[in-house]
């Protein structure tokens, strides 16, 4: 009987020297759809108080019909006085796989912020990577905005330069 005590006891500390390498959980949250039908968007992620320490990598799915330009922005809070959360990348992926990781703009005063940033891209299905891990036990957030422009296709100029050239044709007849 004393030997199994012993054991058990023998178990039980080994067991809670491991507990400081449990793996963090990963809160991610279901893959939102961003309508960029206006030319932007923004998104949010409100992280729930007890998850310090653990990991997400949330998903922001959209759709380009046409050839486009992109800007999108991520902040956080990172302070010690309230929910903080640190990201380790903000990247923009096409249906291929395919990747751009953004930059850290911001990293002080309690706020970091990430930008993607590209030129052109063509239509297909992208989205938007966040990946990151909370600081602290508090309740924190994130929020995000992604704005598209699109690029004119060759044939746009083509017509313009044509326009213009035929107005300075007609300018230049009626001087004659």
């Amino acid at each position: 009987m004393k030997k199994a005590m012993t054991a058990l006891a023998v178990l039980a500390l080994a067991g809670a020297g491991w507990a400081p390498l449990a793996l963090a959980a990963d809160i991610s949250h279901a893959t939102q759809v961003l309508d960029l039908g206006q030319g932007s968007a923004s998104f949010a992620r409100t992280i729930d108080a007890g998850n310090a320490g653990n990991t997400f990598a949330d998903r922001y799915d959209f759709t380009l019909t046409g050839t486009s330009s992109l800007v999108a922005l991520l902040s956080g809070f990172n302070g010690t006085d309230f929910g903080a959360v640190t990201f380790n990348n903000f990247s923009l992926v096409n249906s291929a796989g395919l990747s751009l990781d953004g930059t850290k703009v911001l990293d002080q005063g309690g706020i970091q912020t990430w930008r993607v940033a590209a030129q052109p891209l063509v239509a297909d299905t992208y989205h938007l990577l966040v990946s990151g891990s909370v600081l602290n036990a508090k309740a924190t957030s994130y929020v995000g905005a992604v704005a598209v422009t699109p690029v004119p296709e060759p044939e746009t100029y083509a017509l313009l330069a044509g326009g213009l050239g035929l107005l300075g044709y007609v300018a230049r007849r009626r001087k004659t």
